[in-house]
C-alpha cells in the first residue's frame, strides 16, 4: 500500500498552508491536507469545551484500513499538538511524525507555570475583546506587535471570521491529560521536531523539552518564527522533504 502523508495545519489557518509540500509529495505519496474543525471549508460542529480527541475524531476515518507504519504524520502548532495526540493514541499506525513547534501547552502546567500562565492570559484576553481585536492579539503574539494590522484587509477579515475557533483550540490544548512520559512511552517511531529561532519562548521551550524526552527524535532549528510553515514555506518544506527522503531510504533505529 502506498505511504500516506497526513498534514495538519495551525490555528487560524487551513489545509492550504501545506499546498507547496503537497505538490512536492503527491507523485510518490497519498497526501491528505484536511481543514481542521472551524477552519477553511470545515464547518462541522465541535463540542465546548473541546478536547484534542474531538479534533482527531474527524481525522481517524481518513486513515481507516491503513496498515501499521504506513502513515507519515506532519503537524504545525495546534496541528502539531493534534499530531502528538494521534501518535500517542495509535502509535502503531505511524511511520514517522514531523512537527513544527507543537503547542502542547498542557505540558507546562507543572513544569513551566509562568509560561503556562502567559498562554492562558492570551487566551483570556482574546475572550474579552472584539473578534478583530482577538485575531490581532493572536497573530501579534506569534508574529510580533503590529503584524496583523499590516496584513491586507481581506486577510484580516478572513482571520477575524474564524478566530472564534481559537478559544476551542486553547481549551483542547489546556485540557489534554497526557504527560511528557505518556508521549515518550507511546511514540517510538522516528520524530522530526522543528523549532523557529525567532519564535516565542513558549514554543521554543516546549519544543526543546519534547526533544529531550522522545526516544527517537531529531531536533532542528530553522531561521524563522513560529509561523514558518506559512511565512517561509520553502525553507521549512525543504527540511521536511529532506527528512522524509532519508526516512524512506534509511533504516531508522526504533528504541
Amino acid at each position: 500500500m502506498q505511504t500516506t502523508v497526513l498534514m495538519l495545519h495551525s490555528s487560524l489557518s487551513s489545509g492550504r498552508q501545506w499546498q507547496g509540500l503537497k505538490l512536492a509529495l503527491k507523485a510518490d505519496y497519498q497526501v491528505l491536507n484536511p481543514d481542521l474543525l472551524g477552519y477553511g471549508s470545515n464547518t462541522a460542529s465541535y463540542p465546548r469545551p473541546m478536547q484534542l480527541a474531538d479534533e482527531a475524531s474527524q481525522l481517524w476515518p481518513l486513515l481507516e484500513g491503513h496498515p501499521a507504519a504506513s502513515v507519515i504524520l506532519i503537524g504545525h502548532s495546534f496541528g502539531g499538538a493534534v499530531a502528538l495526540h494521534m501518535a500517542r493514541t495509535r502509535p502503531e499506525l505511524f511511520k514517522a511524525v514531523l512537527v513544527f513547534e507543537p503547542v502542547a501547552f498542557h505540558l507546562f502546567k507543572t513544569t513551566e507555570p509562568a509560561l503556562y500562565q502567559q498562554v492562558q492570559q492570551l487566551s483570556q484576553q482574546m475572550l474579552n475583546v472584539s473578534p478583530k481585536d482577538a485575531a490581532a492579539l493572536f497573530i501579534d503574539y506569534w508574529q510580533g506587535e503590529g503584524y496583523f494590522h499590516h496584513l491586507p484587509d481581506v486577510m484580516q477579515q478572513k482571520l477575524t471570521t474564524q478566530v472564534g475557533k481559537v478559544a476551542a483550540d486553547f481549551e483542547a490544548l489546556s485540557g489534554e491529560p497526557a504527560t511528557f512520559t505518556d508521549y515518550a512511552t507511546a511514540i517510538h517511531c522516528p520524530v522530526l521536531l522543528l523549532s523557529g529561532e525567532q519564535s516565542q519562548l513558549s514554543a521554543q521551550r516546549l519544543a526543546t523539552m519534547l526533544a529531550g524526552v522522545l526516544p527517537c527524535v531529531e531536533f532542528q532549528t530553522v531561521k524563522t518564527g513560529h509561523m514558518g510553515p506559512v511565512t517561509d514555506a520553502e525553507l521549512v518544506n525543504a527540511v521536511l522533504l529532506e527528512f522524509i527522503q532519508r526516512l524512506m531510504v534509511t533504516k531508522f533505529i526504533h528504541y
